[in-house]
């Protein structure tokens, strides 16, 4: 008897030593599992909301004007996989074809290039508006008026740091959101046009540009 009073002496001596060993790694799975779960989650919420973490947001007086000419049920193409604008990117003169009421441009040319620049002359009144096409870093495509209203610019590129630029002012734009980041003209986003994509060719219809006109200049401009 003494010998079996011991033995579980010694058991329960050494289950002292061992066990709180053993729960340490059980911990630690359940803390890495929750991390895990958290980071999925995150993630499922951007995709789900259409944005890219860190995008800015617009301010009340862009939010106005942003999709003003889009119809509300819009939804642009996913063109690509996400992409990362890490280096200067220029935009790219493209002609596009005017054909049956639609402005059409190659969708592979906006893939290859990135962002390109194209141009129409409206009937009515001999217009020639200056449209640009674009990835978001979603990979959704961006359609739209290539005119910053203040300085009169067309052309546009994407910095190594993410932005899209204007070529004249240097406004600085989140090509995500098109809220506005820094330059004279932030308060002044593009205004965006509807896009269809048909095969292989990306078609805006010209009824969606008989009406556009520049925004008013009714922001300040020079704000930082």
């Amino acid at each position: 008897m003494d010998k079996n009073n011991a033995n579980e002496r010694l058991k329960g001596k050494r289950a002292q030593f061992v066990e709180p060993n053993n729960k340490k790694p059980a911990l630690l799975y359940v803390v890495l599992s929750i991390a895990v779960i958290a980071i999925v989650a995150f993630i499922a919420v951007y995709a789900s909301s259409g944005k890219t973490p860190g995008a800015v947001e617009p301010s009340a007086v862009e939010a106005k004007y942003i999709g003003r000419y889009l119809p509300a049920d819009f939804k642009p193409v996913k063109l690509t996989e996400p992409v990362i604008y890490d280096r200067q990117i220029d935009m790219v003169p493209v002609t596009p074809e005017v054909k049956d009421g639609k402005v059409i441009i190659k969708a592979g040319d906006v893939i290859s290039s990135r962002i390109v620049y194209f141009e129409y002359s409206r009937p009515k009144d001999s217009q020639t508006i200056s449209l640009m096409a674009y990835i978001k870093p979603s990979g959704e495509l961006f359609t739209g008026v290539s005119y910053c209203p203040p300085c009169g610019a067309k052309y546009h590129h994407f910095e190594a740091d993410g932005t899209l630029t204007c070529n004249s002012c240097a406004t600085k734009r989140d090509p995500e959101t098109e809220a506005g980041i820094s330059g004279a003209c932030k308060l002044y986003p593009a205004d965006a046009i509807a896009h269809k994509l048909v095969g292989e060719n990306i078609e805006l219809a010209e009824a969606d540009l008989v009406d556009w006109e520049a925004q008013p200049l009714d922001r300040p401009v020079g704000a930082e």
